[in-house]
């Protein structure tokens, strides 16, 4: 038996199979091989290396033929007694067709089963969204590999996004001096390099709200809608985030940032985000708030920058959260924009906005997420769920395709690999459907990805990424071992620990509310034994792996900090919320989150370096470091008792 990553649309195997090949005669059409080439992807190189020296061996005749009425990334492929012959449209049909055989050849020790597979993409944007712009910005060495890893998925589409001061633009490197920014010409190799692997590379910048990096120097301050800040859900206080759309001074502000991004991107896309304005009509525009509505403000300031992508020649994609709650404000949006969804609950749907946006008769992709942020490890059941309904929606109601996020919240604490099964499940299900088999996606990821020996590298990272239901917390888009240590709702005291998680409860019951999701009790009751049983069960896991691939030390390194992540967290909840009475255990267990702390830092830092630029990280553990402060004066305060 044979399997194949995605699962094909078609497939019937004959009896019998080729020898293993030692050279390949090949014929591929002109058109076909002049696009690979230009892409930058040489099928005479891939088929080569399918080439084996071992005997017996043969030459094997492969015909690769232009046939116009096949799906563009689809492909038809005969193996019989005579060869190979693959039929496809255009030069990425080429490519996947060539990855199946790769596949294949692997499982036949060399050779290749007769068969006949018939196979197209369910989805035509299969994408992936990394969180470059908030703190961490990987090595050119980690994002080439994702682009080689995102490739074999058939992923076909691939943002980086950003904020703040991640792309070294040209202006302002004078004020981001600790940075580490790409630049324009690691950006112009990045896009080739996806080119040549069949991955639209497509610029994203925010140019409305996620402003703070930039709102936060005192040359950029006077373009924000509130330059002091303002209160979030009168929950607590946030410094400027969203750019003032009334400021001529804004709109060139931002458009001077895509003029320079631009020059180094193939694309005919460019995403501007455009999400969470909050404080949009709240300051200096409250008065013609007051007079035109939010939406109008906003929906001008859309138009302007939709008018300046079509003078790039660039189709704008955008978030769509700011006005899928209003038909008239998607109604009213320029039908040449792509809108963006998102949901990252597994217990809330897209199916309500793909209807509607179907119906107004926008192109959109709806967007799901790794669940990884805010996490340590993932929140697996949640990140399955959530993508299998967005392509299940999207393939019902006339989506684009989907695009699955993995965002940097909060000091970006978690680590590349624990989004493996979520990346692996995003190709899976995209191409071949959600109701494709998740053994699929587990067999190709041990087998090429982990390379693991032991056959259990997935369903180790996947369960690692289950610790959350030990949790019993009604909060949402974060686990309550990461709420806990993070910097949402910073206390420098027992009692205003209280008030972070009360304040915590309110904000997700918002959350809930304002995205239909079921509401949950309020109520908080971590299994704290339970959580630590099953972690010792996951250490166990990881020492029995045997993986073979490239960054395997990283990989069970990363799994096994990320545990360590997982029970501080949670033995600070316990502590600060069960073991007060006790004014020794109380010390007791200070000291040892002090010193735990401490250690994980030690290993997070390193493991930091290993994939990712150095500037950031003082940024991204700022309120680590601020938790052992804490530890600190509270040992001191509790020895003072005595």
């Amino acid at each position: 038996m044979y399997h194949i990553y995605p699962e094909p649309a078609h497939v019937q195997f004959g009896e019998g199979s080729l020898n293993p090949v030692s050279a390949f005669d090949a014929a591929i059409d002109e058109p076909i091989l002049s696009e690979c080439r230009q892409a930058g992807f040489f099928a005479e190189s891939a088929l080569q290396a399918l080439c084996t020296h071992d005997k017996p061996a043969q030459t094997c005749r492969f015909l690769a033929k232009k046939q116009e009425d096949i799906h563009p990334e689809g492909y038809r492929l005969l193996i019989d007694a005579s060869g190979i012959a693959v039929h496809v449209k255009t030069g990425a049909g080429l490519f996947y067709a060539l990855q199946t055989l790769r596949q294949l050849s692997g499982q036949c020790g060399g050779g290749f089963p007769f068969l006949e597979i018939t196979d197209y993409p369910s989805l035509d944007i299969r994408g992936v969204m990394l969180d470059i712009g908030r703190n961490k910005i990987p090595s050119m060495e980690t994002m080439y590999a994702l682009l080689d890893m995102l490739s074999s998925m058939r992923i076909n589409h691939v943002q980086f996004y950003m904020e703040g001061y991640c792309y070294q633009y040209k202006n302002y490197p004078y004020l981001f001096t600790d940075e580490t920014p790409v630049t324009g010409e690691e950006f112009r190799a990045l896009d080739k390099y996806a080119k040549s692997r069949f991955i639209d590379l497509v610029p994203n910048q925010n140019v409305l709200g996620h402003m703070d990096q930039w709102l936060a120097t005192p040359q950029l301050n006077p373009l924000a809608e509130c330059e002091d800040g303002f209160m979030f859900e009168n929950l607590f206080w946030r410094p400027p985030m969203t750019l003032d759309v009334n400021d001529p001074k804004s709109l060139g502000f931002v458009t001077e940032m895509l003029d320079d991004l631009l020059e180094n991107f193939s694309s005919s896309f460019l995403n501007v985000n455009m999400d969470e304005p909050f404080e949009l009509g709240k300051g200096k525009n409250k008065e013609k708030a007051k007079e035109t509505g939010t939406s109008a403000l906003y929906l001008d300031y859309v138009r302007k920058i939709n008018d300046y992508c079509k003078s790039k020649h660039r189709r704008m994609m955008m978030w769509g959260d700011q006005v899928l709650e209003n038909p008239a404000s998607v109604a009213s949006l320029p039908k040449d924009v792509v809108l963006l969804d998102w949901i990252y609950e597994g217990d809330a749907h897209f199916e309500t906005h793909a209807k509607l946006m179907r119906q107004t008769g926008l192109d959109y992709c709806l967007c799901p997420g790794t669940s990884s942020w805010c996490s340590f490890t993932g929140r697996s059941d949640n990140m399955k769920k959530n993508i299998q309904d967005a392509v299940s929606c999207a393939a019902a109601y006339g989506g684009k395709g989907i695009i699955t996020t993995d965002w940097g919240d909060l000091g970006h604490w978690q680590y590349i690999s624990c989004s493996y099964p979520a990346f692996s499940l995003t190709g899976l299900y995209g191409w071949s459907g959600s109701k494709a088999s998740e053994e699929t996606a587990c067999r190709f990821c041990n087998q090429y990805l982990y390379q693991d020996a032991s056959g259990t590298a997935y369903q180790t990272a996947y369960a690692l990424g289950n610790y959350y239901h030990f949790e019993h917390s009604p909060l949402y888009n974060c686990t309550l071992s990461f709420a806990v240590m993070s910097s949402k709702y910073s206390f420098d005291s027992p009692e205003e620990f209280d008030s972070k998680m009360q304040r915590l409860l309110t904000l997700s019951a918002n959350i809930a509310r304002t995205n239909h999701i079921p509401a949950r009790e309020p109520v908080l009751a971590p299994d704290y034994e339970g959580l630590q049983g099953y972690l010792d069960k996951m250490e166990e896991k990881i020492d029995a792996l045997r993986l073979g691939c490239a960054d395997a030390s990283l990989i069970t390194a990363e799994m096994r900090n990320g545990i360590r992540m997982i029970r501080h967290g949670s033995m600070l909840y316990r502590s600060l919320a069960g073991h007060r009475q006790d004014k020794e255990l109380l010390k007791a267990d200070f000291i040892s989150l002090y010193e735990q702390l401490d250690s994980l830092l030690r290993e997070h830092y390193r493991l930091w370096c290993a994939r990712n630029r150095r500037g950031g990280f003082g940024k991204s553990i700022s309120h680590m470091l601020h938790l052992l402060r804490f530890y600190q004066k509270q040992i001191k305060e509790l020895s003072a008792e005595r």
